[in-house]
């Protein structure tokens, strides 16, 4: 019986030294992540932009129907465009969360990927070689729809589904680029 309690005790109080040490891990590293995190913001903000944008400014806007949302985007403003986050949900892994970027003057710039599932070697290519068939084209001249469906865009060859969501988020974005260019203009 005494082994038996001196057992408990130790184990008792290697448990309490470890939840104090994960603790107190926890609130070093807080801030440090949180820093990090909004660098990453800030670089896919910036990266999505005309190369030597202005720091964005946040800001909000009310766009009707958005699928998903209370109606409400966030959305940067640089000097040279805008950037704001959309997710493509009918990827074919699985959601595709990204950071579009459009210019003052109506053209798609570019995306950037900030998470997905989609499957290494095919739909992963979201995340990079597609980038080419969307970036820096006029909105009003664009369909964003890929050419299987009847629009402007070359999907990624085996990876269609893919393809579809991300020109999907693009064509979504426009909504949101037109809703921001309205308010802007009252």
């Amino acid at each position: 019986m005494k082994d038996s309690l001196r057992l408990v005790v130790v184990v008792t109080v290697v448990c309490l030294i470890s939840a104090l040490l994960v603790s107190i891990a926890h609130e070093v590293t807080l801030e440090p992540i949180a820093k990090a995190a909004e660098r990453q913001k800030l670089d896919a903000i910036l990266g999505v932009q005309p190369e030597g944008a202005s720091e964005p400014v946040s800001n909000a806007v009310q766009v009707a129907g958005m699928p998903g949302t209370d109606g409400t985007t966030v959305y940067y403003a640089t000097d040279k465009g805008y950037a704001f986050e959309m997710l493509a949900p009918n990827g074919y892994a699985g959601p595709i969360e990204l950071m579009l970027g459009f210019t003052k003057d109506g053209r798609f710039w570019s995306y950037r990927v900030l998470s997905h599932t989609e499957t290494p070697g095919l739909g992963a290519h979201v995340a990079g070689s597609f980038l080419d068939n969307v970036k820096d084209r006029a909105i009003a001249e664009t369909t964003w729809k890929t050419t299987k469906d009847g629009g402007d865009i070359v999907p990624i060859t085996s990876a269609t589904i893919s393809s579809r969501a991300i020109c999907d988020a693009i064509a979504r974005g426009v909504e949101v680029y037109n809703a921001i260019q309205k308010q802007e203009a009252r």
